[in-house]
């Protein structure tokens, strides 16, 4: 993730060059003649996009396929993987547990988990909170993860955590918590525990009753079930074949589906008053730490190295799948690409940056 966060970063930063396009309709027409051929050039199936500005939705669209075997086609409505997006998310969760007086964000996180422990180590377990795992600046292990291709090989989170689904995915302290920046996706996963053993429910069965259904996000979802699937694309990989969808015992970290539709409702959520958190919580989640020099609060990464705007979201890729929702919360503006291809990222940042050179000439 600190190279999609490099990547992004290096691609908004080139933008205010040469013709600054000056209308909606300019911005809807240079997406309809780059995105299908950025498409086609990178073996990418379909994605979807939306672009707000100023608290309206100016474009919602669907290009190219969600299953081609089939010729159906994306819309709004179309289900995608999105990949790390799903930490902002979890980052919610947490701190609507917070909101609620249940969790405290700098209390050990051994207060309130029994089922697993960090393993034994040279350095301060006491020290690893809630705060420091949703930062990244708690010292553990495991950047990212892979998938499983059926239900039959996921496990529980307590045993990913400890290795016994895959090595790879046992989460340790390897260093002094607070002493670096370093991108975990191990820590959310603790996070996603932590979030099952304070509510007594399952981590995808809390996050809809608390999160999804509060905002209206019908399609929305870190349960994969035949609902969710009906609408969902197929994920292609990076020569354009149909690859399988995968699964995750990291759910927090990777797991969620949804679609433009229900994350332009998350975006306009998170410029209002909302029945979830609060102003003051969703600023505290946004705030970047020092540690990550300024690039990295709670769930959100901030970039503001390109103009005179600030961007704070987050971006996502798992086999098959590139994302990215990044929102401007001074102008209520943003932008969210969906994509469904293992080289998604290359139309990503073209979507990007042709949005970022017309959000800043207007």
């Amino acid at each position: 993730m600190k190279t999609l966060i490099t990547i992004i970063t290096m691609a908004l930063s080139s933008l205010f060059v040469n013709a600054q396009m000056t209308s909606e309709k300019e911005m809807q027409k240079s997406l309809d003649n780059s995105i299908p051929v950025a498409l086609k050039e990178n073996n990418v199936p379909g994605m979807a996009i939306a672009i707000i500005k100023n608290d309206r939705v100016i474009i919602k669209k669907g290009y190219g396929f969600s299953n081609v075997s089939l010729g159906v086609k994306v819309d709004s409505k179309t289900g995608f993987n999105i990949g790390s997006i799903s930490k902002m998310f979890t980052a919610w969760g947490i701190m609507k547990m917070v909101e609620d007086g249940k969790i405290d964000l700098d209390t050990p996180v051994s207060t309130y988990i029994t089922k697993w422990k960090l393993p034994t180590s040279k350095f301060d377990e006491d020290k690893v909170t809630i705060r420091n795992l949703l930062q990244h600046t708690a010292g553990l292990s495991v950047h990212g993860y892979n998938g499983y291709e059926s239900k039959e090989e996921l496990t529980s989170i307590t045993k990913s955590l400890s290795g016994n689904s895959r090595e790879e995915e046992a989460v340790k302290l390897i260093m002094e918590p607070e002493s670096k920046w370093q991108y975990s996706g191990g820590g959310y996963s603790i996070l996603q525990l932590i979030i099952e053993e304070v509510s007594g429910e399952t981590f995808g069965d809390y996050m809809q009753k608390n999160i999804f259904k509060p905002l209206k996000m019908k399609h929305t979802s870190f349960n994969i079930d035949k609902k969710i699937l009906k609408k969902s694309a197929k994920a292609y990989d990076e020569e354009g074949n149909e690859i399988p969808l995968q699964l995750f015992n990291a759910q927090a970290a990777a797991g969620l589906h949804t679609t433009i539709d229900d994350l332009i409702l998350f975006a306009k959520a998170s410029f209002s008053k909302n029945t979830v958190l609060t102003e003051k919580s969703i600023s505290l989640l946004r705030t970047p730490t020092e540690l990550s020099k300024g690039n990295y609060g709670m769930g959100y990464m901030e970039m503001n190295r390109f103009g005179d705007f600030t961007l704070h979201g987050h971006g996502g890729s798992n086999e098959g799948w590139h994302s990215g929702f990044m929102l401007d919360f001074e102008s209520k503006s943003g932008i969210i690409i969906l994509t469904n291809g293992s080289s998604g990222r290359n139309v990503l940042f073209g979507g990007l940056k042709d949005w970022a050179q017309w959000h800043g000439s207007n």
